[in-house]
């Protein structure tokens, strides 16, 4: 029954990146007409996918972690030094993890070490997460930081993962990368997300 609910957790969350992916290189990563209406309007949206998409990766996050956990709770017991003999259902669990603090995992490795020492080994899916996965990860939550700030400190994070992946030497805004070569790098970005939910699944068949 648990098993079922990770993988619902996964379809759904796989689905909501196509969704997103489609609706944005059909609607909105056209070839536009001239109009400088339209190309703000377009900006705008492609921007707000990417905290969107990020938005989506959290929720999904915080689901697979508790439904991971109540598959066997004794990392999760000894961690928070919980009565060995609580039973320990996917509420409580949730309430335990995340309803005294907020937690985010902006930083995969973060999340990683976080998911080791609550989740039974056998049952963690982020170790399925590759190396290259983590960097693209790294790369979006980058964008999303400038967007949700537009911090001088954030813009020259976001520069540095420019210069980073793509060597770039001129600051470029979001909305302008994730629209050249006709979406290519949106695209490939929000894909990311869904790979690794398909590569995290495959410890759960």
């Amino acid at each position: 029954m648990k098993f079922r609910s990770i993988l619902k957790n996964h379809r759904e969350f796989e689905q909501s990146i196509e969704d997103v992916i489609q609706y944005a290189l059909d609607k909105i990563i056209v070839d536009l007409p001239g109009d400088k209406i339209i190309a703000k309007e377009r900006n705008v949206l492609l921007e707000a996918f990417i905290l969107k998409l990020c938005a989506l990766w959290e929720s999904f996050l915080e689901k697979e972690i508790v439904l991971s956990v109540s598959l066997d709770t004794k990392n999760l017991i000894e961690t928070m030094e919980l009565n060995k003999n609580k039973r320990l259902d996917t509420k409580l669990i949730r309430a335990i993890l995340f309803s005294d603090t907020f937690r985010g995992f902006p930083d995969v490795n973060r999340l990683v070490n976080f998911a080791k020492r609550v989740i039974a080994e056998k049952y963690n899916p982020f170790f399925k997460i590759t190396k290259e996965q983590k960097s693209k990860i790294h790369f979006t939550y980058a964008i999303r930081n400038y967007l949700s700030h537009y911090s001088s400190f954030s813009k020259k994070k976001l520069f540095s993962e420019y210069k980073r992946v793509f060597g770039y030497r001129n600051f470029l805004e979001p909305s302008k990368f994730l629209a050249k070569n006709k979406g290519k790098y949106f695209e490939d970005l929000a894909n990311n997300f869904k790979i690794a939910s398909v590569y995290m699944r495959k410890i759960f068949t």
